[in-house]
């Protein structure tokens, strides 16, 4: 919708509507996302990059893995909205 068709053709560029082309890999990556949060993945990750740079990872990481367990999914409901 945003894209100037005429001046794309004009320089030769061709331009192309396909909807739902990637709508599959768009779901899939939002169940990923949901149980990527549900467990604190990114966060556990970014700390213990955080802990390597100050060199302290080997000292701190069994205290410090239990901030980062997250929720287990089981007899709960996720749910996505407007996909």
């Amino acid at each position: 919708n945003n894209c100037n068709v005429e001046k794309m053709t004009e320089y030769g560029i061709p331009v192309f509507n396909t909807p739902g082309a990637n709508a599959n890999a768009v779901k899939e990556l939002v169940v990923c996302a949901l149980l990527l949060a549900s467990r604190g993945i990114l966060e556990g990750a970014n700390h213990m990059k955080d802990l390597h740079q100050q060199g302290t990872a080997k000292e701190r990481i069994e205290k410090d893995k239990a901030l980062f367990g997250g929720q287990e999914l089981v007899n709960k409901t996720l749910g996505v909205v407007g996909l």
